[in-house]
């Protein structure tokens, strides 16, 4: 309750300096709004009528552009006090799918735009981001609820949780009307639960946070499936659960054969079609695109926050000692990161670093949370070290919230405007993924032996340090607590 209520007014404080320099919304976030709109007044999806559709010729000929909704658009010409995007477009190309159905249908799935609908017809742009405020606060609740079933003692699961809510990459979605913050809470929820102890209550959460999952975005579908199959084997392997799990079972299943009905009904088949989005890379593009998650210059996790470099070293240790939610943990994200690692625009595209990431980080509140409890001062030092980096780099663009987007030519605002107040040319160290600017793929290649090298090194001594034994106590509790033992 404390972690989650520091963290909302810490986002609270925040709200206005966003809503002041990211005005008018960009990138996805106006398109998820359109939605709202058009599910609120009209109670349809079809968004044709919700547009103003302008004829514009262009060198290849005529093509149509989009106004948004006025309430969407600052006044023209923009007020002399002007705070907001310089040159904010006053057309767009609507981000419509291909359908069988006639009319404008978004390509965005619609769970975050229901979420939303009321609270922006109440309050406009702030009762919208207030549902993801309140979202990321329920999160920081989540993250120190398994930071203590990961073995740490009160404060430091609370440290953890405050610390990875208020810097990158969480802290800049928890203000941006995103679904990646819904989709963390409802993912570290289900991990959570689904291989616990829980009263019907529990389970039935557990079944609407993986029911609900894929529909705030259809990557999610496999990690939803694989949840699903921990919660039915649960079933399985104990009597005592039946009547509770199953209640699980009935929201995943209404949720699932729900989307399946919903992408019938708007493409004419029972899966979204890839031609909405960019598509997806063969091997060698999913290998790019996985180092490019963690690493490359712009979007990487690992370049602004560091601090995830330790939790992924400590994933090992967070598995021989808690392997009971470890395990559920692990099964669930692997299918999401090989699905955005193969995705060809892995990198999220218009928005804050480690976009795709941001529903998976969370986790790292277990291993941190295990290891920590244990290491050394020398390694709590070098923690706090790292995540101070990352602090910095945060801190850099909450001074201005533009400094979070890029452009894709392999410049970091972060790090170059840190660098700058720092003395340091800290650009030159970076290397691009992304295609428009990618770098050398020796660069690549030697960047990313580096930090399997590190990673390698750094999880040995992690797995090395001495056990108290309280992870070993916690494993024999659980299987007593469920009768498997």
């Amino acid at each position: 309750m404390l972690v989650g209520a520091i963290v909302f007014a810490f986002l609270l404080a925040l709200w206005p300096r966003f809503a002041e320099r990211l005005d008018p919304l960009t990138g996805d976030e106006p398109f998820y709004v359109m939605t709202s709109i058009s599910l609120l007044h009209d109670r349809d999806l079809d968004e044709s009528n919700n547009y103003e559709a302008v004829i514009v010729q262009g060198d290849a000929g005529p093509y149509t552009l989009y106004a948004f909704d006025a309430s969407l658009n600052p006044d023209d010409p923009l007020p002399a006090n002007w705070q907001g995007w310089p040159s904010p477009p006053r057309l767009v190309g609507a981000h419509a799918a291909t359908t069988t159905k006639p009319g404008l249908y978004t390509k965005h799935a619609i769970g975050l735009s229901a979420l939303i609908a009321v609270p922006w017809e109440l309050a406009g742009r702030f009762g919208a981001n207030l549902v993801v405020m309140l979202a990321a606060a329920l999160l920081a609740g989540q993250m120190f609820l398994l930071g203590r079933e990961s073995g740490a003692g009160p404060s430091l699961a609370g440290l953890i949780a405050i610390g990875l809510a208020v810097a990158i990459p969480l802290g800049p979605y928890s203000l941006l009307l995103f679904p990646e913050i819904p989709a963390a809470l409802l993912l570290i929820y289900a991990v959570r639960r689904a291989n616990a102890p829980n009263a019907a209550w529990q389970w039935l959460l557990c079944g609407c946070a993986v029911g609900f999952l894929p529909w705030l975005h259809q990557r999610f579908a496999p990690t939803a499936v694989v949840v699903s199959i921990i919660i039915f084997i649960r079933i399985l392997q104990s009597r005592d659960v039946l009547y509770n799990a199953a209640l699980a079972l009935i929201p995943i299943g209404i949720g699932g054969v729900g989307l399946l009905f919903y992408n019938q009904w708007l493409y004419g088949v029972p899966l979204q079609r890839s031609e909405d989005h960019a598509g997806f890379n063969r091997f060698i593009g999913t290998l790019n695109g996985g180092f490019g998650l963690l690493l490359d210059a712009q979007w990487g996790l690992l370049i602004t926050a560091p601090v995830f470099l330790l939790a992924l070293a400590a994933v090992p240790r967070w598995l021989r000692d808690y392997s009971y939610v470890a395990n559920v943990a692990v099964a669930a994200v692997a299918p999401y990161l090989i699905v955005v690692a193969a995705y060809k625009v892995w990198w999220g595209e218009w928005g804050p670093p480690a976009r795709y990431l941001v529903p998976v980080v969370p986790l790292a509140a277990g291993p941190l949370a295990a290891w920590l409890r244990t290491a050394s001062t020398s390694w709590r030092i070098a923690t706090y070290g790292l995540w101070s980096v990352g602090l910095l780099a945060t801190i850099v663009g909450y001074q201005d919230p533009q400094r979070f987007y890029h452009h894709p030519d392999g410049v970091n605002n972060l790090i170059v405007t840190l660098g700058d107040q720092l003395h340091l040319n800290a650009q030159r160290v970076l290397v691009a993924f992304q295609p428009y600017s990618i770098a050398p793929a020796s660069a690549r290649v030697w960047i990313s032996v580096a930090l399997l090298v590190t990673l390698a090194v750094v999880a040995r001594e992690v797995s090395g340090l001495v056990l108290r034994g309280s992870g070993t106590a916690a494993w024999k509790s659980f299987q007593k607590n469920l009768r498997i033992g």
